[in-house]
């Protein structure tokens, strides 16, 4: 019997009547009911959503509607776990270590379910925050979703972090022109403070992916640099094969290294464009000066023919 209707009441006369009548049908759709509802033990048999990128502190808003995925987000309820993970989707078909060519990426995020809303179609809206971070080591299918048993995954001791930060700070200093090898240079400190600056430039120019409405959902900046770069990601309009680059990470400097590394190129690329942009202005400040003068040459040659 399903977790979620175990503590329903029975009809006692009923039950002993269609056991007693029909014995080996009851225990053939009892174990076929025990196969149906394998449930989230651990790291074992969890629930895969293969859709789009979650990460963890953050939250994940879904819509759930095709009948497969509606199936799992009751299960997860039911069994009391309310979780399931989040892949993303391997959109050009790279192979995936020991997985092979899967549908998914191999890294994704546990969810845990905070509230759901069922809607008297059996759609359902969603709100779930992020956990971990897992790798999957192998899968298989149940009632057309992906089950699989994961490997969580941790950033590396603080010790660790702490002593590669002083091997790089104390390093000697890169060329200018070094972007990947200054960032290197930077203390963690440094790397964070150069996305919140960036985020606290865009607020003020009014960025539409930071609107008000956004922040109310996930929230300001955290000043915290392991849970930084994944706010960032969840809000950044960039690609997701980028912000996929966070998952497999075990270091919070070199996660905060892959966000420095957005905000410096997008920030090339705007400085790019205003470059652009000027110099069309003055090819077009230099082309109205050029038929300026050549009208008022025309209006003076006309002048002098009236005159003669």
């Amino acid at each position: 019997m399903p977790p979620g209707c175990q503590h329903e009441p029975a009809n006692k006369r009923l039950s002993k009547l269609l056991l007693s009548l029909c014995p080996d049908a009851v225990t053939a759709r009892a174990e076929a009911a025990a196969q149906e509802e394998v449930t989230m033990v651990g790291e074992r048999n969890v629930p895969l959503f293969v859709c789009t990128l979650a990460f963890p502190s953050t939250p994940t808003f879904l819509h759930i509607f095709e009948p497969r995925y509606r199936l799992m987000m009751r299960r997860a309820v039911d069994s009391g776990e309310r979780k399931f993970g989040m892949m993303m989707y391997n959109r050009r078909g790279e192979p995936q270590g020991e997985l092979g060519s899967t549908q998914f990426m191999a890294y994704g995020t546990l969810l845990h379910i905070i509230n759901i809303q069922i809607m008297p179609d059996g759609r359902s809206l969603l709100e779930t925050v992020g956990v971990s971070r897992f790798k999957v080591k192998n899968w298989s299918m149940l009632d057309g979703y992906v089950v699989g048993n994961i490997e969580r995954i941790d950033d590396i001791p603080l010790a660790e972090e702490e002593h590669i930060e002083a091997s790089e700070t104390n390093s000697a200093p890169p060329p200018p022109n070094d972007l990947l090898g200054q960032l290197d240079h930077l203390s963690t400190r440094e790397l964070l403070q150069i996305g919140t600056t960036f985020i606290a430039k865009m607020r003020a120019a009014s960025a539409p992916w930071l609107h008000e409405n956004v922040i109310a959902a996930y929230g300001n900046p955290p000043d915290d640099p392991a849970s930084f770069p994944y706010w960032f990601a969840s809000i950044l309009p960039i690609a997701d094969d980028e912000k996929y680059k966070l998952l497999p990470t075990t270091s919070v400097r070199e996660r905060l290294k892959i966000t420095a590394r957005w905000v410096k190129r997008i920030e090339a690329q705007r400085w790019d464009e205003l470059v652009s942009s000027e110099s069309d202005s003055d090819l077009n400040d230099d082309d109205n000066d050029g038929h300026n003068e050549g009208a008022e040459e025309t209006e003076r040659n006309a002048n002098a023919e009236d005159q003669d």
